[in-house]
């Protein structure tokens, strides 16, 4: 009976330590907030190297953390999506860096202001791709 007794608190201990650690790592997750996708999609290449990219401008925030995600091969197409952010015609951030591709990527804003984001496919190929923006908090 001592036995059971002992068990009992030590199971209800081990289980109060438990809960106290999933509230407290839960409280300090990272949180995504979606923002914005794009998609893009070039189905066949043109000449004029500009109609074989997908230009926009976004606004961002200083001291904000953003992630986007890149998902390549929407249908048959072999491309896969070379996403750059640019602060004044300079790529600050892309997911392309030094020959190595990356799905998804961080860039930590240090500005507020107009940011331009070009998006074209390696290699020059064919591609379909979703690109999503994520707020990190």
């Amino acid at each position: 009976m001592l036995k059971i007794g002992i068990m009992r608190k030590t199971l209800n201990t081990l289980f109060i330590i438990v809960l106290l650690l999933f509230v407290y790592t839960s409280s300090f997750a990272q949180k995504d907030i979606f923002i914005k996708e794009f998609q893009f999609e070039l189905k066949k290449k043109s000449a004029n190297q500009y109609e074989n990219e997908y230009f926009l401008t976004i606004t961002l925030n200083k001291n904000s953390l953003y992630k986007f995600t890149v998902l390549n091969h929407i249908g048959d197409f072999p491309g896969v999506a070379v996403v750059q952010i640019l602060e004044n015609d300079r790529v600050v951030a892309s997911n392309y860096v030094n020959g190595k591709y990356y799905e998804k990527f961080m860039f930590k804003c240090t500005k507020t202001g107009f940011y331009d984001i070009l998006i074209n496919f390696e290699d020059n190929q064919l591609g379909s791709s979703l690109i999503k923006l994520f707020l990190v908090q």
